[in-house]
């Protein structure tokens, strides 16, 4: 069997950091499914034919400090980032074609020595079987915060207020979707690490893995 942990939560919540730095910690393949869906939205927006292709072109770099996507020799980090390619992925993100073409692509990052896998429907949809799944939140308040952080570190702009209005707005789609919405499965651990530090969520995690794998 190959391990896998699932982690599910609220834009904001931490689930990158964490599942980032439990891959690192582990050795272990690491999934970070939102930053498909904003892949699957730069080339959309630009057009681009045969997406799948060009998703599998793409060069992931990640380190403990550092998140890099390479697309044909250039950074495109900042631009997934940005809020235009936020709110598109956000939107494609609600059609059942985007979801299933994107399914397989996740599923083939299972693979030995181990998976963290992070999103909104790892637990639920793409890996049900997953013997540790995870639920993160955090307040609405923490969660604005954070983002607006990881934007001013890219170098933008902030509008506290307009930032959580587009964050209670992705909520919405994610929790009401149709098509695999965000929800907290039977088995799965909620963890409100609002007031948490990311050390001590990782403590936690660990613990379960080395029980239950």
């Amino acid at each position: 069997m190959i391990p896998i942990v699932t982690i599910d939560g609220p834009s904001g919540s931490g689930k990158g950091t964490l599942a980032k730095k439990l891959s690192i910690d582990l050795k272990w393949n690491y999934l970070d499914s939102g930053l498909l869906y904003r892949c699957y939205a730069f080339f959309y927006r630009k057009k681009t034919q045969e997406i799948d292709q060009e998703l599998a072109s793409l060069k992931f770099n990640f380190s403990d400090e550092m998140e890099q996507v390479i697309w044909n020799q250039t950074d495109i980090t900042q631009e997934l980032r940005g809020n235009e390619i936020t709110l598109l992925s956000s939107e494609l993100s609600q059609r059942k074609e985007v979801r299933k073409e994107l399914y397989l692509i996740q599923k083939s990052y299972h693979k030995m020595p181990g998976l963290i896998a992070e999103g909104r429907d790892m637990s639920s949809t793409v890996f049900p079987n997953s013997k540790i799944k995870i639920f993160l939140t955090a307040s609405i308040d923490q969660r604005v915060q954070r983002r607006a952080n990881q934007l001013r570190n890219a170098g933008q702009k902030v509008n506290i207020s307009e930032l959580k209005k587009e964050i209670e707005l992705r909520d919405s789609r994610d929790t009401e979707r149709i098509h695999s919405p965000l929800s907290i499965v039977e088995g799965a651990i909620k963890i409100d690490n609002t007031n948490e530090s990311v050390e001590t969520t990782i403590k936690r995690v660990k613990k379960l893995i080395y029980e239950r794998y």
